[in-house]
C-alpha cells in the first residue's frame, strides 16, 4: 500500500512539474506573440491612417456649407466606411501575424527535432504577408484621395 501511495505521489509530483512547463512555455508564447505583432515602438500604419482620416474629417467639416446636405452624408459615409474596411483589415493582419508568430515560437523551441527543419512555416509567413500587402495598398489608395470643390 505504501508503494502506491509513493507512486501515486511521484505521480502528482510529476504531473505538477509538467503543468508548471506547460504554463511557462504558454507564458513565453503569449510574450513572444505580442512583441511580433504588438510592439507599439514598432511605426504605427494604423496611427498613420487614423491621422490621415481625422484631417479628411475636418476638410469635410469645412466643406460642409459649400456642399448639399446629401453630398456631405454621402462623403460622411464614405470616411466611415473607410474606417470600418481598415478595421477589417488590421483584424485580419492581427489574426495572421499571431498565426505566424506561433509558428515560428514553435519552430524555434523545436529546432532541434527534423520535423521542423524543414520550414512548416511557409502558409503562415505567406497569409502575413498578404494581410500587410492588403493594408498598405489600402493605405496607398486612401492617401491619394482629396476632397475637393469645384469652382462654379
Amino acid at each position: 500500500m505504501k508503494f502506491y501511495s509513493s507512486l501515486l505521489f511521484i505521480f502528482f509530483v510529476a504531473a505538477c512539474t509538467s503543468q508548471e512547463t506547460v504554463s511557462d512555455v504558454a507564458s513565453q508564447k503569449t510574450t513572444y506573440i505580442q512583441g511580433e505583432c504588438y510592439d507599439s515602438s514598432r511605426y504605427s500604419l494604423t496611427e498613420s491612417f487614423d491621422e490621415f482620416i481625422d484631417e479628411r474629417q475636418q476638410e469635410l467639416k469645412t466643406l460642409q456649407p459649400e456642399l448639399s446636405a446629401e453630398n456631405y452624408e454621402q462623403l460622411n459615409y464614405a470616411l466611415r466606411h473607410f474606417s470600418t474596411y481598415w478595421s477589417q483589415l488590421r483584424h485580419e493582419r492581427d489574426l495572421a501575424c499571431e498565426e505566424h508568430a506561433t509558428c515560428e515560437f514553435v519552430r524555434i523551441k523545436n529546432h532541434d527535432i527534423q520535423l521542423y527543419e524543414q520550414d512548416y512555416c511557409d502558409g503562415a509567413d505567406f497569409e502575413y504577408s498578404v494581410s500587410r500587402a492588403k493594408m498598405i495598398n489600402f493605405f496607398n489608395d486612401i492617401e491619394r484621395l482629396q476632397l475637393q470643390t469645384s469652382a462654379p
